[in-house]
């Protein structure tokens, strides 16, 4: 409703945004599909000689790749306790099974920016479409420099939680939380962190955020009459700006790779697609729905673990 009204209140913007942008899109598709394919590599690698059902819920069907789908489940749990942490040395994309060092931990950094560019620019385009849209309603031109620079700004945020999200795993798998293959060892760990994941989907901060990323006319064109278009390093801000509502947004989702594997692209592409969901459909009910759902699965996880079951006096 305040995206229409607002609409009907500057027809020049509507008419502006109405402007197809398929160079944009084209290139937003280009940096997404080049991360995607990163990612898969990595899974692709592993296929032939691991049980992938270790990398999380949905990954058996990889197994389609190897033998293990034909073994009985004794077997396949035996062959992946003995022979999966040292099958994966080597892997391209992989840490090592051992303390982790540099190599390690840049190896790490780059599968999150490249999970942060394939889950979360796709979820851009509508925030770069508008800034071009402002710009072009006000008689300005929105040159591809200024919103490369905008669109820089934006990763530059998702790089920073992506440096942060390597620290935590590097922290996790150190006192045995994460697996060698970049699963989670506990499932109470799981759930903690679905129920996190759900329950921030009803907080105002969380509100506030989305709101930002479904409407962003009204902040460009603020930060336009303040003059923040006139120099690139104004575009690049804006970008770092919305970078940080997208990440308020969205972050909590993006920490439920932890619970389902790092390395389960099954769970990234629901991911992504429930961001994008979220962000092109209007409705608080959406947002509560996935907190609903996120909630209910994290009780399931804790119901069904000794340890959870215990915490819930089960």
């Amino acid at each position: 409703m305040q995206m229409a009204r607002f609409r009907a209140e500057h027809p020049d913007l509507a008419a502006a945004e109405a402007k197809p942008r398929i160079a944009l899109f084209l290139a937003i598709a280009a940096a997404s599909l080049f991360a995607w394919f990163y990612l898969f590599a990595m899974v692709v690698d592993m296929a032939p000689d691991m049980d992938m059902r270790a990398l999380g819920p949905g990954m058996s069907a990889f197994n389609a790749f190897n033998g293990f789908e034909s073994l009985d489940p004794t077997t396949r749990a035996f062959i992946a306790a003995v022979c999966a942490p040292s099958a994966a040395i080597g892997h391209f994309g992989m840490p090592s099974q051992d303390a982790w060092g540099l190599q390690d931990l840049i190896i790490v950094f780059a599968m999150w920016v490249m999970m942060a560019i394939a889950m979360m620019l796709p979820t851009a385009a509508p925030i770069l479409k508008s800034y071009a849209s402002v710009q072009e309603a006000k008689g300005r031109k929105a040159g591809p420099f200024s919103v490369l620079l905008l669109t820089l700004g934006y990763l530059s945020i998702w790089i920073g939680f992506a440096f942060l999200a390597t620290m935590l795993q590097w922290g996790l798998t150190e006192i045995q939380t994460m697996s060698p293959v970049m699963a989670p060892a506990s499932m109470v760990f799981s759930a903690s962190t679905l129920l996190l994941a759900g329950l921030y989907q009803f907080t105002a901060a969380k509100q506030a955020c989305l709101l930002r990323c479904q409407l962003p006319f009204p902040y460009f064109n603020r930060r336009t009459e303040k003059g923040f278009f006139r120099s690139f390093a104004g575009s690049y801000v804006m970008g770092l700006e919305q970078g940080l509502f997208c990440t308020g947004c969205t972050w909590a989702l993006m920490i439920v790779m932890f619970a389902v594997g790092v390395m389960n692209v099954i769970w990234m592409a629901i991911l992504g697609l429930l961001m994008a969901i979220e962000k092109v459909v209007p409705n608080p009910w959406v947002t509560r729905g996935i907190g609903v759902f996120l909630i209910l699965w994290g009780l399931l996880v804790l119901s069904i673990s000794p340890a959870g079951r215990t915490i819930l006096g089960i």
